[in-house]
C-alpha cells in the first residue's frame, strides 16, 4: 500500500476476495517477531495465504473470532482441541563470543517466532529474557530453537540447533518444564546450550451448551466461589483462575460487577493494613491485570 495525494491510504492492486468456505480455513495469530508488526493474523485457504495487521490486542482478537465464526459458524457445538505454547527463552552459555546471535522457534519445521538479535559477551554468555505466547496452533510433534547467526551478506545462518518433544512440555502442564538444553550441530566444545521454560496445553474443548450450566453457577456464586479457593489455593494457580473467572464472566457480562465485588472485599479484609491494599498476590489483583 502506498499513500495517496489525498493522505489515505490505497491499494494499488485489488487483493483477491478470501473464499472462507470449506474445511481447510485457518485463521490464527501471528507473532509480531515474523512480520515487524505487533498485532497481526494470518488467513490461510487453500488458494492463498494473507496476513493483515491491527491497532490493538483487542481488535487483532475480535477479527479472529469473527472470521473463524464465518469460516466455521457451528464451531461451538463441536468438540475441538485448542493447542498453545508458552516459551521463555532466557539465557545461553557457550556460545560463540562477539557474534550477533537470535533463536528461531519452529515447529515441525515451520517458524513461528523469532528471539531479538544480540551479540554474545566475550565470555560467550548471552541473556536474551524473551516470553513467547503462540496460541492457535496446528497439531505438531516437536519444537526445535535453533541458534543462528548473522553473516553479511548473505543472512542469518544456522549454527546448532536442540529439538523437544512437544510431549515432553505437555507432561508438564501444571508447571512449566525448565532446564538448560544443550544445542547439537555446533562443533565446538563445550557445546552451546540454552535455559529454556516451555509449557504446551492441549485444551480439549466441549461443545458450548456443556458449559451452560457451569457458566450459570459462576455468574451467581462467584463471590461465594472466590471466598472459599482464596485461602485454599497457591498464588501460582490464583492467576489462571482469575483470568478464567474474568473471561467467564466477561461473556456473561457480570465482569464489572465481578471486579467491583472483589475489589470491596479486599479493602474490607485489609481494612487495619492499608499498606497492603492491591498489593498482594490475591485473586482481585490477579483478576484486576487480567
Amino acid at each position: 500500500r502506498v499513500p495517496s495525494r489525498s493522505g489515505s491510504r490505497e491499494s494499488l492492486v485489488p487483493p483477491p476476495e478470501l473464499d472462507l468456505t470449506g474445511d481447510n480455513v485457518i485463521v490464527r495469530p501471528v507473532h509480531g517477531s515474523l512480520v515487524g508488526e505487533r498485532f497481526c493474523f494470518q488467513v490461510i485457504t487453500p488458494g492463498c495465504s494473507r496476513s493483515f495487521g491491527c491497532s490493538s490486542l483487542a481488535e487483532r482478537d475480535r477479527w479472529i473470532e469473527e472470521l473463524r465464526r464465518t469460516a466455521q459458524p457451528n464451531k461451538d457445538n463441536c468438540e475441538r482441541l485448542d493447542l498453545s505454547l508458552t516459551l521463555c527463552l532466557f539465557e545461553g552459555r557457550h556460545l560463540p563470543p562477539r557474534r550477533r546471535l537470535r533463536c528461531h522457534l519452529q515447529l515441525d519445521g515451520a517458524v513461528f517466532a523469532r528471539t531479538t538479535a544480540k551479540p554474545a559477551g566475550a565470555d560467550g554468555q548471552l541473556f536474551w529474557g524473551e516470553l513467547f505466547h503462540l496460541a492457535a496452533l496446528p497439531p505438531a510433534r516437536a519444537l526445535t530453537v535453533t541458534l543462528c547467526h548473522h553473516h553479511d551478506p548473505a543472512g542469518w545462518h544456522p549454527l546448532a540447533s536442540v529439538t523437544i518433544p512437544l510431549a515432553e512440555l505437555a507432561a508438564a502442564a501444571r508447571q512449566p518444564l525448565e532446564r538448560w538444553y544443550t544445542l547439537s550441530g555446533a562443533g565446538a566444545e563445550p557445546a552451546p546450550a540454552l535455559r529454556l521454560r516451555g509449557r504446551y496445553r492441549q485444551v480439549r474443548v466441549l461443545p458450548i451448551v456443556r458449559y451452560k450450566e457451569l457458566a450459570e453457577f459462576i455468574t451467581f456464586h462467584y463471590r461465594e466461589l472466590c471466598g472459599r479457593l482464596e485461602p485454599a489455593i497457591a498464588a501460582r494457580h490464583k492467576e489462571e483462575l482469575a483470568g478464567a473467572l474474568v473471561r467467564v464472566l466477561q461473556s456473561t457480562g457480570k465482569a464489572k460487577s465481578f471486579l467491583i465485588d472483589l475489589g470491596v472485599a479486599e479493602l474490607d479484609r485489609f481494612d487495619e493494613h492499608e499498606a497492603l491494599i492491591f498489593r498482594e498476590n490475591t485473586l482481585a489483583t490477579k483478576a484486576i491485570d487480567e
